[in-house]
C-alpha cells in the first residue's frame, strides 16, 4: 500500500466520513503535521545530506539550509584538514566569546535562530564550512501534473508559464523530455489547445493534454501508515471527534513510528556491518 496526494486525501475524508468545505480545505494542514511528526521523531538516513558554505571575517553568523530540521555535525576546513565545530547553546556561546569583534578559528556552534547558526568565537577568516544536517523533503501536499505540448518553439527552462487563452499561471520544476513538462500545481488548469509561454525563455507552445502526476514521496511509499494515522490524529483534533477513535488512531501512528524506526536502525546496522563496525545498541 502507498499513497499519492489525492489517494491520501480520499483516505482521510473517508475514514472521518467529512467532506464539509472547511474541513477539507485543512487537508493539506493535516498531512504537513503528520509529516513534520514523523520527521521530527524517526532519524532517517534517507533525509541525510551535506551542503557547503563560507564563512565571512568578522560575522559570527552561518546561515541555515531553508530545509534544514537537525544538525549532525559541521566542520571548517583549517590548513588542509577538517575540524569539527561542537554544538553548544546559544548562550554558551556568547558567554564563551562575549565581545563579538574578537575573532579567532571557530570551535564552537549553536542555532541562534531558524535562518542562522552562531559560530563562536566569530571567524577570523574566510573558512570553508560543511554542514551534514538532517533535511526536511518536499511535502507530498506539493501536487504536481504533466502539462504535454506540442508546436513547441524555444526551449522551456524551471521558469513561469502562463496560459494565453485561461491566463492560468504556474512554475515549471522540471523539463523533463520536451514537450513534456512537469509543472507544480495550484494554478488553475490550462486549456487543452491554448497556447502557453515562458516569461524567461520566451519560449511557446501548444497544451495537447494535462495529467495528473502519480508522483509519491519516500514517507507515503514506505510508511503510509504512518501519514495516514498521523494526518487522522490531526483531522480528529480539528473536528473535536471522540477520545477512543483518537485514541486508537494514536496508537497506530505511533506503532507505524516504532516500525520505521526499526527499519532505520536495521538499515544503519546492516551498513555498520559492511564497513567493519560495530552494532548499534538497541532501545
Amino acid at each position: 500500500m502507498s499513497y499519492t496526494y489525492t489517494e491520501l486525501k480520499s483516505a482521510v475524508k473517508d475514514y472521518t466520513e467529512n467532506q464539509e468545505s472547511s474541513f477539507v480545505s485543512h487537508l493539506d494542514d493535516f498531512i504537513k503535521s503528520a509529516e513534520e511528526r514523523i520527521f521530527k521523531t524517526v532519524d532517517l538516513e534517507y533525509f541525510r545530506k551535506n551542503a557547503t558554505g563560507t564563512t565571512t571575517l568578522g560575522n559570527q553568523f552561518l546561515a541555515v539550509p531553508t530545509d534544514w530540521l537537525a544538525s549532525f555535525s559541521l566542520s571548517i576546513e583549517v590548513s588542509g584538514s577538517k575540524q569539527f565545530l561542537l554544538i553548544k547553546d546559544v548562550n554558551f556561546l556568547q558567554e564563551y566569546n562575549p565581545n563579538s569583534a574578537t575573532t579567532g578559528t571557530p570551535k564552537y556552534y549553536g542555532l541562534y535562530d531558524y535562518q542562522n547558526f552562531l559560530l563562536s568565537p566569530t571567524p577570523d577568516a574566510a573558512y570553508t564550512a560543511e554542514l551534514h544536517y538532517y533535511y526536511r523533503p518536499e511535502s507530498l501536499t506539493v501536487s504536481k501534473f504533466n502539462l504535454t505540448l506540442n508546436s513547441v518553439s524555444g526551449t522551456f527552462q524551471t521558469e513561469t508559464i502562463t496560459g494565453g487563452t485561461s491566463g492560468a499561471t504556474t512554475t515549471v520544476t522540471d523539463v523533463t523530455n520536451t514537450p513534456v513538462l512537469e509543472v507544480i500545481i495550484p494554478s488553475t488548469d490550462f486549456t487543452v489547445g491554448e497556447t502557453v509561454t515562458g516569461a524567461t525563455s520566451g519560449a511557446t507552445g501548444v497544451v495537447v493534454s494535462t495529467s495528473a502526476d502519480t508522483t509519491k514521496t519516500w514517507l507515503s511509499e514506505n510508511a503510509p501508515n504512518a501519514m495516514l494515522y498521523g494526518s487522522l490524529i490531526e483531522a480528529y483534533t480539528f473536528m473535536k471527534g471522540e477520545a477512543d477513535v483518537l485514541k486508537v488512531y494514536s496508537e497506530r501512528f505511533i506503532e507505524s513510528l516504532s516500525r520505521l524506526k526499526d527499519y532505520g536502525e536495521a538499515r544503519e546496522n546492516t551498513d555498520a556491518n559492511r564497513r567493519g563496525l560495530p552494532d548499534r545498541a538497541r532501545t
